[in-house]
């Protein structure tokens, strides 16, 4: 297990097909942002891209890029089942 991957999985449902992407580390979450999101505008998504980059280059926290990822996908109206941790 890489130091960025996240305990637990996000699952990002694509709005279009209803496919359901697994996001397991800052990275994937990265490579979705920059790739394959709706949108390329908004504050935060581009601050989940800031947090994210600088998680990567090992500046901040997995945990930090996480909640970042999942702020942008909730200002852009992209559904996530995120699993309860107990």
């Amino acid at each position: 297990m890489n130091s960025k991957d996240w305990n637990y999985p996000i699952m990002v449902i694509c709005k279009r097909t209803g496919k359901v992407y697994a996001v397991t580390s800052t990275k994937e979450a990265l490579d979705m942002l920059l790739n394959a999101w709706p949108v390329a505008e908004g504050k935060a998504f581009m601050m989940a891209l800031q947090i994210c980059a600088d998680v990567e280059r090992g500046q901040g926290q997995p945990l930090e890029a996480r909640s970042s990822f999942v702020i942008a996908a909730a200002e852009a109206g992209v559904p996530l089942e995120i699993p309860v941790t107990q």
